[in-house]
């Protein structure tokens, strides 16, 4: 059944409980085999708050060098490699355990290596890549710890890591706890506070931190104007709708983490 299409009265989103978020970001195996390109056109699709702005922000930031090897975790049909394709210097490498989204992504892209595996079981080997993203997935898994300390193992002293989820502003966990951890939760929306400390404890430094919580409210509207529904864990409180004062609520965030201690030049937060 079909949500509406229309926010409430008291402006929160209406959710659907059935809605599977892992075949939409792609994490999971799709079980029809449909392609994606039916429904969204030809180029990557972007199902995630920002598209390739908060990507394009976070190259920014990082100002990678020519040659650069850079992990999309989660590629999906392949934007972001698409984009780091385009940018005609970086040697991207997207992974995904969908074999079906793997498959459209190769028919886009001309030279990006695509791997089929696992985010929590990295098949790559230790120190390999200046740079990892993983947007929008990390929310979603069942070992968010194990997948960031894969992430730590796969980037080589000096690398940046890229996360771009969604958060919960108030500091409550609205999930399982995850994997050998009381401050990640399972396929929930992160915590902040929790989330720095633990990448703190694996020798990252923090670059940047940024809140886009309006690109995240515009991608709930245009995900139910589309026909389609947002995750059941994405429901806080009264949805949408932010007490005045007291920081309630869910937002999106963009980080940059250095893996190291950052140079004095370093871009600041």
């Amino acid at each position: 059944m079909k949500t509406s299409n229309l926010p409430n009265s008291e402006g929160g989103m209406t959710i659907d409980s059935s809605f599977n978020w892992h075949d939409i970001c792609g994490v999971a195996e799709v079980d029809d085999k449909r392609s994606f390109s039916s429904k969204f056109g030809k180029r990557p699709v972007s199902l995630r708050p920002g598209g390739t702005l908060l990507t394009e922000r976070a190259l920014r930031v990082c100002s990678l060098h020519a040659g650069s090897r850079v992990l999309d975790i989660g590629c999906g049909t392949g934007e972001t490699v698409d984009l780091l394709e385009r940018a005609g210097v970086l040697r991207p490498v997207g992974l995904d355990p969908t074999g079906a989204l793997l498959e459209e992504a190769h028919a886009r892209l001309a030279s990006t290596q695509l791997v089929r595996g696992r985010a929590e079981a990295l098949p790559f080997k230790d120190l390999l890549f200046d740079a990892l993203f993983c947007e929008c997935v990390l929310s979603i898994l069942e070992d968010g710890m194990g997948a960031l300390r894969g992430y730590a193992r796969v980037l080589r002293q000096g690398g940046f890591l890229i996360l771009s989820d969604v958060f919960t502003r108030n500091g409550q966990a609205l999930g399982r706890p995850g994997h050998g951890s009381q401050l990640l939760p399972t396929k929930a929306p992160l915590v902040k506070e929790g989330l720095l400390g633990l990448l703190e404890g694996l020798g990252f430094t923090l670059l940047l931190w940024e809140e886009h919580e309006r690109l995240l409210k515009e991608f709930a509207a245009r995900m139910i104007l589309a026909g389609l529904r947002l995750p059941d864990s994405w429901c806080f409180g009264q949805g949408w709708k932010t007490r005045k004062g007291d920081g309630a609520g869910l937002s999106y965030f963009l980080l940059v983490a250095l893996k190291g201690r950052a140079r004095a030049s370093s871009p600041p937060r």
